[in-house]
């Protein structure tokens, strides 16, 4: 039997393009795994700074409340005598506006 290199080099290049699918396919899977917990790390970022958007929001809001709830208690504090003891006046000559319609522009 005559030693043939035909059938060896077949051989070694059909080893060489497996090992090169393998560590390509492994290449892609690590790719896909890093991009996995890439995007998880995302998300869960993204969660948490929409948590603090929202606790922030409920303080703004709850803020918001107390300013209104003061400006209604001042509001209602203000008498005739305090507005006299401030340097307020009462109107003496009343001036109305009418709506009587003076000209009107052509366009």
């Amino acid at each position: 039997m005559p030693f043939s290199t035909n059938g060896m080099v077949e051989k070694v290049l059909q080893l060489n393009t497996e090992k090169n699918i393998f560590w390509t396919l492994v290449a892609i899977l690590a790719f896909c795994a890093m991009f996995y917990m890439y995007s998880i790390n995302v998300t869960i970022r993204n969660v948490v700074a929409r948590e603090n958007l929202e606790n922030k929001a409920a303080e703004l809001t709850l803020t918001i409340g107390n300013k209104e709830f003061q400006y209604i208690s001042l509001r209602n504090t203000v008498t005739l005598p305090l507005a006299y003891s401030l340097g307020f006046k009462d109107v003496t000559a009343k001036t109305y506006i009418t709506k009587k319609i003076v000209g009107f522009v052509l366009n």
